[in-house]
């Protein structure tokens, strides 16, 4: 069974894919991954770690098939709910750390 990438953009690199597969830890690693191990996109060899992938593309690698596809508009309503509670959060605890931040002594004075 093929595993489905859902992505935010029009397409992604085939490096990009091997990166959150977890195949590959770095970038760097992508063109000696794809020099030693077969990958097959559409069922045709592919070595070009730039190589565009786009949703509907299939990707076959290292026993695992992986399914391109766009994200669904529950995914992206998830996406923009989770970015806005780390925005929320952030702003309180820079909030947090300015209050700090005024009550600390300042200037030559206080390095003694």
């Amino acid at each position: 069974m093929a595993e489905r990438v859902a992505i935010t953009t029009d397409y992604i690199t085939l490096q990009q894919l091997l990166k959150i597969a977890d195949l590959i830890r770095t970038g760097g690693m992508a063109k000696a991954y794809l020099a030693e191990q077969e990958v097959l996109v559409n069922g045709e060899e592919e070595n070009r770690r730039g190589k565009k992938l786009y949703p509907g593309y299939t990707v076959e690698t290292a026993g695992q098939v992986f399914e391109i596809d766009s994200e669904s508009d529950v995914e992206a309503n998830e996406r923009e709910e989770k970015a806005a509670i780390l925005a929320r959060f952030q702003a309180s605890q820079d909030k947090g750390s300015k209050r700090v931040a005024k009550n600390k002594p300042t200037g030559p004075s206080s390095w003694s």
